[in-house]
């Protein structure tokens, strides 16, 4: 039994936010431009991870996310969790995004936008991009495009985040697990790998985030 789990390990119950009656004007705020940039571009982030984009605390993040939503900008699901104690977390989109399938999806969507707002603004020509689910892809997984230091070309990654009880996808690239003991066992062999855990910790910079290919003799 691991003493210490993540948020994002498993989901059991999501639930759409309403928006208020009213709808509020967010006005001329270079910061909520700036964090429905980061949505628009993340397509699935927490009020963590915008405020790691953003550099601000979780609470500036929250209110302008919630001014986001108070003027339809964005919307927003809460999803309860599958942890000792139960805990529950918030993801955010913009409004005409489709909403996660399912709880478990909004967890694996959550990591993904983790492993975004990590990664963004430490890579040059950087893209993103979220694979939905489709006959051959059972999960929702993501792509990156950077341009790497020296280079003339641009390198693609794909990015899996299995959450507990998933099989990790064997053609991706970097794997993203709920925790280093769950990805000490299930990291296929000589792939990288990171989990929730480094990612939401700001004091691990961008070159230690993901592990050198593990390999498994």
């Amino acid at each position: 039994m691991m003493n210490k789990d993540s948020a994002f390990a498993a989901g059991t119950a999501i639930r759409h936010l309403k928006y208020p009656e009213q709808i509020k004007e967010i006005g001329n705020s270079q910061r909520a431009f700036d964090a429905l940039r980061y949505i628009s571009e993340g397509e699935y982030l927490t009020v963590t991870t915008v405020a790691i984009l953003m550099q601000c605390s979780r609470m500036m993040a929250t209110k302008t996310i919630k001014n986001l939503w108070m003027a339809r900008l964005v919307k927003c699901v809460e999803v309860v969790t599958n942890t000792t104690p139960e805990r529950l977390f918030k993801i955010w989109m913009i409004s005409t995004k489709k909403l996660p399938k399912n709880a478990n999806e909004a967890c694996r969507l959550a990591a993904l936008g983790m492993f975004y707002g990590r990664t963004k603004n430490s890579l040059s020509e950087y893209e993103w991009n979220i694979i939905r689910r489709s006959r051959e892809k059972k999960y929702v997984t993501a792509t990156i495009k950077f341009l790497p230091t020296g280079k003339k070309d641009k390198t693609t990654l794909s990015i899996d985040a299995p959450r507990r009880g998933e099989k990790p996808s064997p053609d991706s690239d970097i794997y993203i697990f709920p925790t280093i003991e769950e990805a000490k066992i299930y990291a296929p062999h000589d792939k990288r790998f990171t989990t929730d855990f480094i990612l939401m910790n700001k004091a691990i910079n961008y070159n230690n985030l993901i592990s050198d290919p593990m390999g498994k003799s």
